[in-house]
């Protein structure tokens, strides 16, 4: 029974040599879903060694090119590997004229059904053992955030549901924190260090000290900081200010992957228990940075 998030791109608009823009890959209960598109997605999926073919949805933020630019490469490629199921792919009202555009032109022999779902704040996706729910940021342009919570039967021996929060770019907003109470493991852009407020402000992005706040205040269980700004030469450092508001704040590489392990119900966690460099003895495990 899996929840396992691999990051597949943390850079931001402009790639880095090792590290490609915006893309996650979630399995849950072994089911697979791609959160953001950026340009050389395909090739990380194809590193990590997921399947093209098993990925059930796509979840796209918004249109800005450094989370969707791999779109089209990666819809043609699940054709040329003889995809048959329908790809339901969830984002905002103005991704279905882009998608449109790709099938009147490069649609014709797909093989699959593409089925485009708009987001609106607060819609919810039923899926098998998964809620998800979209919500809305403070961006430029119409952007959401998206978070998956576990459903558990009460017919098995239940254990403690698990949940991933995934907020791409925005800047910070009152409500945010409501939409990300309690998670597990919370993704925060932290595009800026502190001390660069009013460049985040201009483009709708935030700090770190602005993503560890949101944490702190939701009382998430860990931060994940991604979506690097070019200008950032020294990546720890992120992490480490993080960690002056939000101790369990931890950067991301391309390939780090996170799994969150299941709790019986009755199984007690120490709130007060520290973290090895492994991850080993964390409810949740992690990556060292």
């Amino acid at each position: 029974m899996n929840f396992t998030l691999t990051i597949l791109g943390s850079a931001s608009a402009l790639p880095f040599s090792d590290r490609n823009p915006s893309a996650q890959a979630l399995s849950v209960h072994g089911r697979l879903f791609l959160l953001d598109c950026g340009e050389g997605t395909q090739q990380r999926i194809r590193q990590e060694h997921l399947s093209f073919v098993k990925i059930e949805a796509i979840f796209i933020s918004h249109i800005h090119g450094d989370h969707c630019f791999g779109l089209f490469g990666l819809l043609s490629t699940m054709g040329l590997y003889h995809r048959t199921g329908d790809l339901h792919i969830y984002g905002p009202q103005n991704l279905g004229p882009i998608l449109k555009f790709y099938l009147s032109y490069f649609g014709q022999d797909l093989g699959y059904e593409i089925v485009f779902e708009p987001l609106s704040n607060g819609k919810t996706i039923a899926l098998p053992s998964l809620n998800v729910t979209a919500f809305q940021l403070n961006h430029k342009i119409d952007c959401y955030g998206f978070r998956f919570d576990e459903v558990v039967s009460p017919r098995r021996n239940p254990w403690k549901p698990r949940s991933y929060a995934y907020v791409s770019d925005t800047a910070p907003f009152p409500e945010l924190v409501d939409n990300v109470k309690g998670v597990d493991i919370l993704y925060h852009e932290a595009t800026y260090p502190k001390g660069m407020e009013d460049k985040a402000a201009q483009y709708f992005h935030s700090t770190t000290l602005q993503a560890a706040s949101c944490a702190r205040e939701a009382g998430a269980g860990k931060l994940l900081i991604g979506h690097y700004s070019s200008r950032v030469k020294d990546i720890a450092t992120l992490g480490e200010e993080c960690r002056e508001i939000f101790p369990e704040s931890f950067t991301v590489n391309d390939g780090d992957i996170f799994e969150i392990p299941y709790i019986r119900e009755y199984e007690k966690i120490s709130a007060d228990s520290s973290c090895d460099d492994d991850g080993a003895s964390c409810p949740v495990g992690h990556s060292a940075e």
